[in-house]
This record gives structure tokens, C-alpha cells and sequence, in this order.
């Protein structure tokens, strides 16, 4: 038995430490020690050569496709297009969290023969095993024109993930450290409820490492030059035992490292010892300034929780991030204002914090897309159209949609560091009005928003951006997938 899992393109990998293909690499491992013979393409670093010699070599009967809502999408579409021009027997499944909220609508575009709902490794191993497709939970599936849907699948259970590594063999994993910064995923899942989160309905129990597990896997990426690591999970304070080993490894290890944390958990002792233990950033999904709008998004927090978490971190010098939201269904003028107030008041408290606001995009099946139905919101009618969902882009049914943008890209230039730097002369040009806007809270259009979307077409040219997909540089809207 042997497969090919691939990730594809994202849009602005270069701009950033790119983040370790983790969602085919679990998959990965979980096939090769059922014997499976597995190779994993990243397109961020392989070239499409790679990966038709490799199918070519070993005629695998399917392709995993890991895709996440938004630009990927078009990135994965093409190569599909490619692998299918050449290898049309080959069936071609799509896994991730958009396929698996949106099943039916993407087994709709030709290109794809299946999709993985949920979590992907038990349906995947099925799959490629031999096992009758119509069997196999967890899978959604053609038969001539209709799509069928098998039964869930279960989630792992903690044992189970605990029996998972990281197949590093399988990629260079070097090509995913900068500057000794490493990025990784200890757990999955969040017990919380949040009206607009995709947590809810997928993956609302926290399953994770061990702390001797993650140990293991941290002393790895130490080994590849790793010094400095960002924890992507969900919810990675989740366990307070877990925690308090890693924190001893971490000083031991020297190791310097971030990662996300409720506000209401946040308190002096926890951030003092974090801080002792080699932290340097927290991330705090705040949302609001609004209380109204917090109870709406059922985050179970208090404007009072989020001032305090910043005179902690300021305290106990601690960098704190924090992302807010705008575009809520329901949300008025008003709570926008009082959102951008918290945020000034939280930067006048600690003005070493830093700070993102984006545009609220509902995702199907959650409470807040309901919401944004009843006001008009028309979701995208196929899978093409999810491609151009950005968070900086407000959704049409939205008013004042040019404002919003204008708020989301002048937070991104005031609140972020990277935007200080001078070695991108455009930087300088966006920056002081940028400020003066913040300042003043005018949120007109203005000629900044268009030097944004230049720079933005600079950042892909820099990191080679695939211009086989042509776009309209101002509405950022798809031409055309051009055939090679």
C-alpha cells in the first residue's frame, strides 16, 4: 500500500514562519506504522516536478489534499487539475475543516473524488487498505451524480494521539526554522462554546501530549536548531499538570516560547512563573470591547478580564497579542467604537502590547452564520468563490464594508512590530497615516488602502507567487486557472 499527501501553496507563506504541514505529517505517521508507504509534498517548498515524478514512481490509487478555507483553495484546485490532466484514474481526497463543514459543495467540483470529514487519520488508513468506500465513516463519497455521506467518524482519544509523532524523515524540517523560531501543535481541540468558532461543532474536546510526549517532540525540533517556540494549539494552558512540567523542560532547555491563553485564566502567579520559565508573548483572543457583543459571541469573559490581562503583562513584562474582531452580525457603530477605545486604553496600560483586528467571516453550521443569514449574508455558492475569503475583507452583506477594511488594515499597521521595520520603504509610506488615522479614528477610504493592496502584490512577487492563477490586483478577484 502506498500514498501521496500533499499541501498546497498559501498565499503569503514567505511572510511569515511557515507552520509545519502538522495535518497530513499525523496522518502521515499514523499510516506508516499500519505499513502504509507514504510521501508528503509541501508546495510551499516542492516543486510540481517533485510530486509527478513521485506519482508517476509509485501510482498511488489516491491523493490526500489538505485545504484550508480561503486563497489554498485555488492553489489546490490547480494542481489537482494538473494531476488529474495526467493521471485521470487517480482519485483525488480533500480533507481539512472547510471539506469537512462543506462536504456536499466540494465533492461538486469535478476535480475532487472524495473528502475526510473530521479528523483524518482512521478514515484515510481505511481508505487506502482497500476497505469498500461506502463502508468507511468519516467519508463522503460519489456514485454517478449523487453524493453520499457515511456516517461520522470518532475523534481520537487522548491515548491514541499520544501515540502519534511527527514523521520528520518525510520533510526537511529546517525549511520551517527562522531565526531558531519554530512553530508547534501539542493538542487538539477547545471545550469552549464561542458563537462563531468551528471548534464547536469539529473538535470541542481537548485531547493533547503528554508533557513526557511533547518533551520527546520538542528535544527534535532542539536538534534541528529550534530555540524559540510558538505553540499553535488551540487551548494549550488546557493542562494545568501538563503545564507545569513543560515549564521546568523549558527553563532547563533555556528555551524562550509563546502561545495562546484565555484572558479569565490569565493571573499573576501563572504569569510570573510563565515569565520565570522562558515565556516572552501571550496571545489572547479578546474579540470586543464590547460586553454586548462578548455575551453574543458567547466568549464567557469581561471587559475586566482584558484590562487586567494587560496590567499583568505589564507587570510581569510579558508581551501580550491580542485579536479583536469586527463585522459581527448585530454589531453597531457603537461597538465598534468601544472596541477601538479598549484597544487604545489596553495599548495606554502596555504599550509594549500588540494587536489585530479582522474581519468577522461566518463559517457554515455555527450560531453566527445563522445570524448573518437573517441579515442578508450570501455565503459563497461553490468552492471556488471560498477561495477569495479573506479576514481583511468584509463580507458584502456587511454596511460600511469600506470602512471595516480600512479599520482591519490600519490595526495592522499600527498594531503590529513588523510594520516598523524599515528594510520595506513601502512601510514607511502606510505608517504615518496609518497612525494619524488611529489617532483620529477616520476610516475612510483613502490612497493607503491602495498602497496596502501594492504591497501586498510585492509580498507575493517576493515569495513567488504562482502566476499561472491570474487575479484583478484591486477586487483580487479569479480570472482564470489557466491549463498548463
Amino acid at each position: 500500500m502506498n500514498t501521496i499527501l500533499i499541501y498546497p501553496k498559501l498565499e503569503f507563506a514567505g511572510t511569515q514562519i511557515p507552520i509545519p504541514p502538522y495535518s497530513i505529517l499525523f496522518i502521515a505517521d499514523y499510516l506508516i506504522k499500519r505499513n502504509v508507504d507514504v510521501k508528503i509534498f509541501d508546495l510551499r517548498f516542492n516543486s510540481t516536478s517533485q510530486v509527478m515524478n513521485a506519482i508517476s514512481n509509485n501510482e498511488p490509487e489516491y491523493i490526500g489534499v489538505s485545504v484550508m478555507t480561503g486563497p489554498q483553495i485555488y492553489q489546490a484546485l490547480k494542481f489537482c487539475k494538473i494531476i488529474k490532466k495526467e493521471f485521470n484514474k487517480i482519485k483525488i481526497v480533500w480533507g481539512g475543516i472547510h471539506s469537512t463543514i462543506l462536504p456536499t459543495q466540494t465533492l461538486l467540483n469535478k476535480l475532487i473524488d472524495l473528502v475526510i470529514r473530521g479528523e483524518g487519520e482512521k478514515t484515510y488508513f481505511e481508505l487506502v487498505s482497500g476497505k469498500n468506500e461506502s463502508q468507511i465513516n468519516g467519508l463522503s463519497l460519489k456514485k454517478g451524480k449523487k453524493i453520499f455521506h457515511n456516517p461520522d467518524s470518532d475523534l481520537l482519544k487522548s491515548s491514541e494521539i499520544n501515540k502519534l509523532s511527527i514523521p520528520w524523515d518525510l520533510i526537511n524540517a529546517k525549511r520551517y526554522i527562522k531565526n531558531r523560531n519554530f512553530n508547534v501543535i501539542t493538542s487538539r481541540g477547545c471545550p469552549f462554546q464561542c458563537t462563531f468558532c468551528y471548534n464547536t461543532l469539529l473538535n470541542n474536546v481537548w485531547r493533547g501530549w503528554t508533557a513526557e510526549k511533547c518533551i520527546e517532540e520538542l528535544d527534535k525540533a532542539l536538534d534541528f536548531g529550534a530555540k524559540k517556540i510558538n505553540f499553535y494549539d488551540d487551548n494549550f494552558f488546557a493542562n494545568s499538570k501538563r503545564i507545569k512540567v513543560l515549564f521546568s523542560y523549558f527553563k532547563k532547555q533555556d528555551i524562550t516560547w509563546k502561545a495562546e491563553l484565555r484572558v479569565d485564566r490569565l493571573h499573576s502567579s501563572l504569569a510570573k512563573e510563565a515569565k520565570e520559565h522562558g515565556c516572552s508573548q501571550l496571545y489572547f483572543g479578546v474579540e470586543s470591547g464590547s460586553q454586548r457583543i462578548l455575551n453574543f459571541l458567547n466568549k464567557n469573559i469581561s471587559i475586566k478580564d482584558i484590562i487586567r490581562s494587560a496590567k499583568i503583562a505589564k507587570d510581569i513584562d510579558i508581551i501580550a497579542d491580542y485579536s479583536w474582531m469586527i463585522g459581527i452580525p448585530g454589531e453597531t457603530n457603537t461597538d465598534i467604537k468601544k472596541t477601538i477605545t479598549l484597544i487604545k486604553k489596553i495599548k495606554e496600560i502596555n504599550s509594549n502590547c500588540e494587536f489585530s483586528v479582522k474581519i468577522l467571516y461566518p463559517y457554515p453550521k455555527t450560531i453566527i452564520y445563522d445570524h448573518a443569514i437573517n441579515m442578508g449574508f450570501n455565503p459563497p455558492s461553490n468552492l471556488l468563490s471560498w477561495a477569495k475569503v479573506r479576514r481583511e475583507r468584509a463580507p458584502g452583506y456587511l454596511k460600511h464594508k469600506n470602512r471595516l477594511e480600512m479599520i482591519s488594515i490600519v490595526s495592522a499597521v499600527v498594531g503590529r512590530k513588523v510594520f516598523e521595520q524599515d528594510h520595506v520603504p513601502i512601510f514607511k509610506l502606510i505608517r504615518f497615516p496609518a497612525k494619524l488615522r488611529w489617532k483620529n479614528e477616520i476610516f475612510g477610504f483613502g490612497f493607503e488602502n491602495i498602497l496596502f493592496k501594492i504591497l501586498r502584490n510585492k509580498i507575493e512577487k517576493v515569495i513567488g507567487k504562482d502566476n499561472s492563477i491570474e487575479y484583478d490586483p484591486f477586487s483580487r478577484k479569479i480570472i482564470s486557472i489557466k491549463e498548463d
